[in-house]
């Protein structure tokens, strides 16, 4: 567990540099144009900030040692609890005490829910789905390395027509062997001169073949869909 002035002065620093963030970004823009949610998480900074410090009057009165009444349900919740720590005796230094989990328990929760900026906005539904939502976590992480998979792949094709280019000549003779190179147009000076066809554009040859490519690649996608469904099983039909 984390001591409680190290990680108040960590978290302030955190909040005040995404606070600072923010403003940086919008400087420029009147306050009634900023984002909705830019306002609120801005509040809601400062309303963190605002209660970081406790009144000293408000220790005093509260008693050294805080009694909590057991019952079988509340005994089923530390047990349950405790087979938890003892699976992670780090995160308790090793104690299974009763009053070292609920402290325990107390810290995560603050630390991690009450004054995190992703979760402590959220209500008890949207945190719980959250907590539960393991299967969007995976997509995720799917995702975001399937994007980087593409990113390379387009990456090393780029590399490749750059180089392969260099090498094609625009012109053979024959008879005494000379070869012309044309310059790669793959470079800032063609582009700024001649532009570039690209697939967004419907009226040139590229976006139309890059259409027709979209077709034959979604019927792959669907034939290899159903190659698999039938046990690699496929009639003409």
């Amino acid at each position: 567990m984390k001591d409680a002035i190290e990680f108040k002065s960590s978290q302030i620093k955190a909040l005040i540099k995404r606070k600072n963030i923010l403003n940086k970004k919008y400087d420029t823009t009147f306050p009634d144009d900023m984002p909705l949610e830019v306002k609120s998480e801005l509040d809601f900074i400062d309303k963190l900030l605002q209660e970081f410090d406790i009144d000293e009057a408000i220790f005093a009165k509260q008693g050294k040692t805080i009694n909590i009444k057991n019952s079988r349900d509340e005994e089923w919740y530390f047990q349950q609890m405790k087979h938890w720590a003892e699976r992670h005796p780090k995160a308790t230094n090793g104690q299974f005490g009763k009053s070292t989990l609920y402290k325990f328990a107390l810290h995560f929760f603050v630390e991690n829910i009450a004054l995190n900026a992703n979760n402590a906005r959220l209500n008890f539904s949207e945190l719980a789905q959250k907590v539960n939502d393991v299967s969007s976590q995976k997509s995720d992480s799917k995702l975001t390395a399937q994007l980087s998979n593409v990113e390379n792949l387009l990456g090393f094709l780029l590399t490749m027509q750059h180089r392969q280019l260099e090498y094609i000549p625009e012109v053979i003779n024959l008879e005494n062997g000379f070869v012309k190179y044309a310059i790669n147009p793959i470079n800032p000076t063609e582009f700024q001169q001649f532009g570039a066809p690209t697939e967004l554009n419907p009226n040139n040859e590229l976006a139309q073949s890059y259409d027709e490519y979209k077709k034959i690649r979604s019927r792959d996608k669907q034939l290899i869909k159903k190659y698999h469904q039938t046990g690699g099983q496929l009639n003409d039909n």
